[in-house]
């Protein structure tokens, strides 16, 4: 990717811009210090006095080293400023490269929920298919089984026991499928909303793994982009599997909060998931695909995600995601 070209007065304050007070005080002192350290010398008559105490020892030239001393303070000075000119050229270099990087991060973001949306229509496409094409064949059958069992009842036991174990092996594949479906699209997330499908979610996961969970909104979540919603639904349904088969807990809680975040046009959601388990590993490393994933799916909405001990002794998940500010793609 091209780095953009960046205009140095516009982009970049040079130091001299940044330190002004600084620099007048600097003056300040230093003009200071000489005027005093001359009248003092006036005072004292310091010329007189070393050059009186010189001239004992003029055999070692002692009457020469003032104008060495000053050479060797301009010599100090000048070093000093080409330094400081380096070090000018180095931060205004440094600048623009920071700046060229804000701006590749920014488009990384948004290319990256770009690429979010794209899969979660992808995956809206594909459940749409299962549901219309591999539904539907389940469906028919499970019919044709049961008339075949019904035909056969009395006359071919051998073939009803069959037709009834094609129906059964018909049933278990329309769940399966239907689990598919429910993994692959939430399943009334744009009709019912992203808190009841939370609720539903929870609920559910909570029979099938017999681990009791609770949910709690402190705000309304209505308003919510396509985008942020699907983020925050995968978070909780990714927190929530690695909660079972990981932490070997008994217990979790999901509570979302929304709160006013810098600016007045830009809300926070803060989803916090805690859990009474084992806790995250001794060295706070947490570098499992699920966990990187559910990283990358906030930072790329600008949030950010955040691993601690809960008060429980298990562990906590702390989301914040800015919404209210970021337009649509």
């Amino acid at each position: 990717m091209r780095l953009p070209t960046l205009c140095l007065s516009t982009l970049v304050k040079t130091p001299e811009h940044l330190s002004r007070p600084a620099l007048i005080r600097d003056l300040s002192i230093i003009a200071s210090a000489a005027l005093g350290f001359y009248l003092l010398s006036l005072y004292l008559e310091l010329s007189e006095t070393v050059a009186h105490w010189a001239h004992g020892y003029e055999y070692l030239q002692v009457d020469e080293l003032p104008l060495t001393l000053l050479l060797l303070s301009v010599g100090f000075a000048w070093f000093g400023w080409r330094r400081w000119r380096e070090l000018v050229i180095e931060m205004q270099a440094r600048s623009v490269i920071e700046e060229a990087n804000l701006q590749i991060l920014a488009q990384n973001r948004q290319l990256a929920r770009q690429l979010i949306l794209l899969q979660e229509q992808e995956r809206r496409h594909l459940a749409r298919e299962l549901h219309d094409e591999l539904g539907q064949c389940c469906v028919a059958i499970k019919v044709d089984a049961a008339a075949i069992a019904q035909d056969t009842c009395e006359r071919l036991p051998a073939a009803h026991a069959s037709a009834c174990a094609i129906s059964e092996t018909a049933n278990h594949l329309h769940n399966v499928v239907r689990g598919m479906l429910n993994r692959l699209r939430p399943t009334g997330l744009d009709e019912l909303g992203l808190e009841t499908c939370l609720g539903l979610l929870i609920e559910s996961w909570s029979k099938v793994h017999g681990i009791t969970c609770t949910f709690a909104t402190e705000a309304s979540l209505d308003g919510l982009d396509e985008a942020t919603n699907i983020s925050i639904f995968r978070t909780v349904q990714e927190s929530l599997t690695n909660i079972a088969r990981h932490a070997r807990a008994t217990q979790a809680a999901v509570t979302i909060r929304r709160s006013a975040n810098e600016s007045p046009q830009t809300d926070c959601i803060t989803l916090t998931i805690d859990d009474d388990g084992i806790g995250f590993p001794a060295d706070g490393i947490c570098n499992g695909f699920g966990l990187l994933g559910m990283s990358e799916r906030v930072n790329a909405l600008g949030g950010r995600v955040g691993f601690s001990a809960a008060p429980s002794g298990g562990a906590r998940i702390e989301v914040f995601v800015p919404v209210g500010a970021r337009s649509s793609p």
